[in-house]
């Protein structure tokens, strides 16, 4: 279910929908997602802090996939699907 939750989010901030907050929607669809799998507890993992925390890890990886929506390569989107998952596990 990370995998999914951190999908959508790439997948959501790489289609770019808005001028402004593409980013902070993208995160909220992502924390939905786990909120929707694994219940309220979910509102307590602190993912936005740590894609705030690793900012420039964030951006690295998602520029990895490629500018242009029609043109993005997927196949480079490990990094990116794995920040949510390293997210979890430094609230440990």
């Amino acid at each position: 279910m990370l995998y999914y939750a951190s999908y959508i989010h790439l997948t959501f901030v790489k289609i770019h929908p808005f001028q402004e907050g593409n980013g902070r929607s993208a995160r909220i669809l992502e924390k939905w997602v786990l909120i929707e799998k694994f219940g309220e507890k979910s509102t307590a993992i602190q993912l936005e802090k740590h894609d705030y925390l690793n900012h420039q890890d964030y951006y690295r990886n998602l520029k990895k996939l490629g500018v242009d929506y029609e043109f993005l390569d997927y196949n480079k989107a490990f990094e990116f699907l794995m920040m949510t998952a390293k997210g979890l596990l430094s609230q440990q």
